[in-house]
């Protein structure tokens, strides 16, 4: 590629991004996420392209999506070849920022920030050294990912002027919400499931262009990952034995045990799977809380444990299996203590009272579920639709309080996620609670013993190694053995 075509590639894409940036599309938000594709649409058609929106029943949140048809395909092809471009329009959210920067002005961001380099060019920070070097844009999604989608459609606006000689189809599609619930992607895999079957289109390859980050402190490689990772979201909720702050051997502290929990899975590499000679990363808490709404004098009767587990081979059920493990370990741990630590304060009192250990269970989501079945028998109402009209009434009266809170006109700190923030994580864990709740009605459960139920919560995605005979990575490969771009690296797992 010459100086020249590159410098233009570069201002098109830098142009692309910086409008897209300027646009707040933190997820999960309909106006600002819309808004995003709003400019996207926009920017597509003045590149000649025919962009359309597929929309989001529920929500009303857009999907962006364009195919560009191309004219040469060979006569008698009974399918017609088709590359699917992909990314997300939605960014995280702009806390780290703090009050004194605008996170969706590039150019003020890139004046502020090298103005602070200035002041200290021997500075070991990072982000001012970035500014310092002027190579880098700032801004929310700048990176993630709306540069990468500025390339994209740098790329389609190029191709459309080659449609006639295109061999085959490209589809770019542009989802919301891929930071919290995925909603976008899920929601456009149907739409292009439909669109293979109207269009007798044959996908032979899908290219993700999200941005891609040192592997480790020091790394300087590219690379071009033919697969993805999986991952699961294993969860704890963990039911404790309540007592007052004044009796603590009496009960067991759910947070005693979820601290064990968070010991025995956060940064165990022996959580990490292998295969092809790469290893996942090990497990880390996303989120971890008590049930409790307010500051009492009893400990929490409950908590909830959110641990990430990738995969490169393992199955759920693999995973299910060492989280049971992990979480009855934690158990374990939390009794001993209680008992150990019984011993030394009644001899630091000169008494001999022993206490037993509370003993509990382990379970699974499913385990639980089946013997709460079994118990039920045949009885009306059936265990689904007692699940569903427990669970109705917990998101009701979430709501209702938000609601009155709301309108008091007072200041109120929240955790929207235990209150009312009703992701999918947290529907399933009012499911898993709501569980528990007529497991101890029905005796399943001792309530005066602790429990833990291991769920899983969405989302699920799992690991795609890729088929490094395919026809997309034999080209890419082919194209990076020209050693036109430099060094790059092939890997298996993005």
């Amino acid at each position: 590629m010459s100086t020249k075509a590159g410098k233009r590639w570069y201002e098109d894409v830098k142009d692309i991004t910086t409008r897209l940036v300027r646009i707040n599309s933190i997820s999960p938000n309909v106006e600002g996420e819309n808004a995003c594709a709003a400019e996207i649409y926009k920017i597509l058609a003045e590149r000649g392209l025919q962009p359309a929106y597929w929309k989001m029943k529920r929500d009303g949140r857009k999907n962006v999506w364009t195919m560009l048809e191309g004219s040469a395909v060979p006569t008698g092809t009974d399918k017609i070849p088709t590359i699917v471009l992909i990314g997300h329009l939605d960014t995280g959210d702009i806390q780290d920022y703090g009050s004194e920067l605008n996170p969706f002005s590039p150019q003020t961001l890139q004046e502020v920030l090298f103005e602070r380099y200035k002041e200290n060019p021997d500075t070991e920070d990072e982000l001012l050294l970035d500014a310092g070097s002027q190579n880098w844009m700032f801004g929310r999604g700048s990176l993630d990912m709306k540069s990468g989608i500025a390339a994209q459609i740098a790329v389609m606006g190029a191709l459309a002027k080659l449609k006639g000689s295109l061999p085959g189809n490209v589809v770019m599609v542009t989802t919301f919400d891929e930071e919290v619930e995925s909603a976008g992607i899920m929601a456009a895999v149907e739409e292009l499931v439909k669109l293979r079957q109207g269009h007798n289109l044959d996908y032979i390859g899908v290219i993700n262009s999200d941005y891609t980050a040192p592997r480790e402190p020091g790394d300087d490689n590219r690379y071009i990952y033919r697969g993805t990772i999986g991952k699961l979201l294993p969860c704890f909720y963990i039911r404790g034995c309540e007592t007052h702050v004044g009796e603590a051997f009496r009960g067991l502290d759910a947070n005693l045990i979820a601290a064990n929990l968070i010991q025995e899975t956060n940064l165990n590499v022996g959580l990490c799977d292998e295969a092809e000679g790469e290893i996942t990363v090990p497990p880390v808490t996303q989120k971890q809380r008590d049930s409790k709404v307010r500051y009492d004098a009893q400990t929490p009767i409950s908590s909830v444990v959110y641990c990430s587990v990738l995969t490169h081979s393992w199955t759920p059920q693999d995973v299910l299996v060492k989280m049971v493990a992990l979480a009855s370990r934690a158990l374990s741990k939390a009794n001993h203590k209680r008992v150990v630590q019984w011993s030394e304060y009644a001899r630091r009192q000169n008494r001999a009272i022993a206490i037993e250990d509370l003993g509990g269970r382990v379970w699974t989501y499913q385990q639980l579920y089946e013997a709460v079945e079994e118990k039920l028998g045949h009885t009306e109402p059936d265990l689904k639709q007692q699940l569903e009209e427990r669970a109705f009434g917990y998101v009701m009266k979430a709501r209702q309080t938000l609601e009155q809170l709301s309108q008091s006109g007072r200041d109120f700190l929240l955790d929207n996620g235990q209150l009312v923030g009703l992701d999918s994580r947290e529907k399933s864990l009012i499911i898993v609670k709501a569980l528990v709740e007529i497991a101890s009605r029905e005796k399943v459960i001792d309530s005066r013993k602790p429990a833990i139920v291991v769920y899983f919560a969405p989302p699920f995605f799992p690991p795609v190694s890729g088929n490094r005979e395919s026809r997309l990575n034999k080209a890419i490969a082919a194209e990076m053995s020209t050693g036109a771009y430099g060094d790059i690296q092939f890997r298996v797992f993005y």
